[in-house]
């Protein structure tokens, strides 16, 4: 299966050992952007160090340079950066022969004008480019659009609306990226609301916007290099593009696999930095705090664990400490090991393991945790309401769901749930029913103890009626309003004893993949439209006479029926048929699961991508703010720009010696003998400058 980590790791290499075979580079000049980057792609630095002697930030106190060597920057385009640079070289002697720039992509109009008005910097440019770095692996097959900071106030709070297309651009570049690096030339497709849908706001028609300027930019660049795509026997891509409002129930629906639950339930878990704080008993018996990282590049345990259903996570863990302890043959009696904490102490005396006693531990304080809120909160119980909402009103048989109000006062009557998860339950039962009215609401919140003199009356009510901007009227206007109407693209499954009661939803990630993956034909195209004509092979499976295509989105709902999505397609055609999905708005780890289910079950290498990864928390506050106003939401793009770099970088800079001088005066004047030493003219700029046309030239 292919790896974007690998893809991009290669891609990255590829062309700094390109510049270093051509120019003998040692060093690598990087800033905070590209350092998280690199992050993202290499366990630790030792593959680059193979390429270059030495990967220094732009901006650290200890960087060294030598005169006599040339450099590469690999930066983000930024006045900071820019000015930076410029102090390098205006140095005597300056801090590297010359610099070979490699720019994210960015670097446009202004900025441009700024890097041309340097005194120093166009003097030492060897060459200078803009290199596709856009977007971040956050695992093997999935992708995080590079630079895009708090993307649902961006893309949905009528404030930012300025700020939609340089976003819009920037999601465009790292689409873009993506298909270079994978070396795809993909039939784009994006998801539009039905014309008899009353759910249709500007924010549902972002999809259509983002993929006809990703096909534009993809047949441009088409055409620009002539060795793309490169040759492949792969059948051709196929690229869904999608919206945050397309499937709203996946953002508030508990979820049982193993990471949902950790990022959703876990304070200590990170989700940012993706780390966990944590206590585990070391080789003397003492309790210690552990910060581990959550990754595929440091944990292969991880990356086994993280898409199972908490349940199967733990059977799986216990088998690999009662291997381990299996395999230490300095164990003699494991009779007093009864529970995990037993085999977590016995596994914290093993010698020589320490990796493997390390990710244990790690893994079962984790897991056990989320078991415990599990239990705490009694989630799994409460779970079938939400999975009778999400699934159209039916409950596991598929017999209509009865009594939806008392079970949903049920829930918000609950001593175990805590506020967040009932004022989840709330929007769940007001999707299912499209929409309520505001006095509704008042009375659910009435239920969990929140009534108009509450601090929280006021946030909650301000989520609900925020739904509006993602394009969901969640709040009606009066009781005779009709429910409003959208286009479902969830599922659910039905009768299979095979699934947990508790994770019978079928989001639209898992159901809009597999239905493309197995026809491109039963992805309804209405819902989903080409950007240019239907492909060749499309109108060829539409010819093809095949049973297992006789298949409807209603079958889902039909009892007799078992969902598609789990049917396993025996076929191993190689190379696999590669699959794209991107979200504007955010994801959430169910729906990336669903991604690498859906790869595992039909044998397809599938790419899942979007602007931010998402919890219900995160999502609740977001929407809660998306009526802020601008300067309340603190964005990144906002912020004043640090431009000026630091003073320690000019600390090498000193006055040539007199000798070194070479000032020509008339014969007949006289030398001044208290005349101030000459700085030497700078040679001449066109040469350089004419490479900065060139670039100009080129975009």
């Amino acid at each position: 299966m292919s790896n974007l980590i690998e893809l991009q790791r290669n891609y990255i290499l590829s062309f700094i050992n390109a510049i270093q075979t051509e120019h003998n580079l040692k060093f690598l000049i990087i800033d905070s952007t590209v350092d998280d980057l690199l992050d993202s792609l290499f366990a630790d630095r030792s593959e680059l160090l193979h390429v270059v002697t030495a990967v220094d930030k732009i901006d650290s106190v200890n960087r060294k340079g030598q005169p006599s060597v040339e450099a590469i920057y690999l930066l983000e385009p930024t006045k900071f950066n820019i000015n930076c640079m410029d102090a390098d070289f205006s140095n005597r002697p300056a801090k590297y022969k010359r610099a070979h720039i490699r720019f994210l992509p960015g670097f446009r109009g202004n900025l441009v004008r700024f890097f041309d008005s340097k005194r120093y910097l166009p003097q030492y440019i060897g060459t200078l480019a803009e290199v596709g770095c856009s977007f971040t692996p956050k695992e093997s097959i999935v992708f995080q659009t590079l630079g895009i900071d708090q993307p649902l106030q961006i893309f949905y709070n009528k404030q930012c609306s300025d700020l939609i297309e340089v976003h819009i651009s920037k999601t465009v570049q790292c689409l873009l990226n993506l298909c270079i690096v994978t070396g795809e030339y993909p039939t784009v497709r994006y998801s539009q609301p039905s014309s008899e849908t009353y759910a249709v706001s500007p924010a549902t028609m972002l999809a259509k916007k983002l993929a006809f300027e990703f096909q534009e930019a993809l047949d441009d660049y088409a055409r620009k290099d002539e060795s793309f795509p490169p040759p492949s026997s792969r059948p051709r891509a196929i690229f869904l593009i999608t919206e945050r409002s397309l499937d709203p129930f996946s953002l508030f629906l508990h979820d049982f696999s193993y990471q949902a639950m950790a990022y959703d339930l876990v304070p200590e878990v990170d989700t940012r930095t993706d780390t966990y704080t944590y206590f585990a008993e070391n080789e003397r018996g003492e309790r210690e705090e552990k910060l581990s990282r959550l990754r595929e590049l440091d944990d292969t345990d991880w990356t086994e664990l993280r898409h199972q259903h908490i349940m199967e996570a733990t059977e799986y863990l216990n088998a690999k400490v009662n291997e381990l302890i299996a395999k230490n043959p300095l164990l003699v009696d494991r009779a007093n090991v009864k529970t995990t904490t037993d085999l977590l102490s016995v596994v914290a005396h093993l010698k020589g393991f320490d990796e493997d006693r390390r990710r244990i531990a790690l893994h079962r304080t984790l897991i056990d945790k989320c078991l415990e809120v599990n239990e705490q909160r009694k989630l799994a119980e409460l779970a079938d309401f939400e999975q009778a909402m999400a699934g159209f009103g039916a409950d596991a048989e598929g017999n209509r769901y009865k009594g939806a109000v008392e079970n949903l006062l049920d829930c918000l009557l609950s001593k175990s749930a805590n506020i967040t998860d009932k004022v989840r339950f709330i929007i769940i039962y007001a999707l299912f029913r499209g929409g309520l009215i505001e006095e509704d609401f008042a009375k659910l919140l009435s239920f969990i103890g929140v009534t108009p003199g509450h601090s929280f009356y006021k946030h909650f009510m301000t989520l609900f009626a925020n739904f509006h901007y993602v394009g969901i009227p969640l709040v009606r206007e009066r009781p005779s309003a009709k429910p409003f109407k959208k286009d479902w693209h969830h599922d659910t499954i039905l009768n299979d004893p095979n699934t947990y009661n508790t994770s019978r939803f079928v989001n639209a990630v898992c159901n809009n993949l597999s239905k493309v993956i197995t026809n491109q034909l039963l992805l309804s195209e209405q819902a989903f439209p080409y950007v240019k004509d239907k492909p060749i092979e499309a109108l060829e499976e539409d010819t093809i006479d095949d049973g297992s295509y006789n298949y409807s989105s209603t079958s889902l709902r039909n009892p007799r029926h078992k969902a598609s999505w789990t049917r396993k397609t025996t076929q191993n055609r190689a190379p696999r048929q590669r699959f794209f999905y991107y979200s504007i708005g955010g994801l959430t780890y169910s729906e990336i699961r669903s991604a690498y289910l859906q790869s595992q079950l039909k044998n397809k290498d599938i790419f899942i991508g979007t602007d931010a990864i998402l919890t219900p928390l995160d999502v609740m506050q977001s929407i809660e703010k998306l009526s802020e106003p601008r300067e309340i939401l603190n964005l990144k793009c906002d912020r004043k720009e640090r431009e000026s770099p630091p003073d320690y970088l000019f600390d090498r800079a000193v006055a040539p010696p007199i000798a070194s001088q070479h000032v020509h005066k008339a014969s007949h004047q006289k030398e001044s003998v208290n005349a101030k030493p000459v700085m030497p003219t700078p040679p001449p700029q066109e040469k350089k400058r004419s490479k900065l046309s060139k670039f100009l030239r080129s975009k």
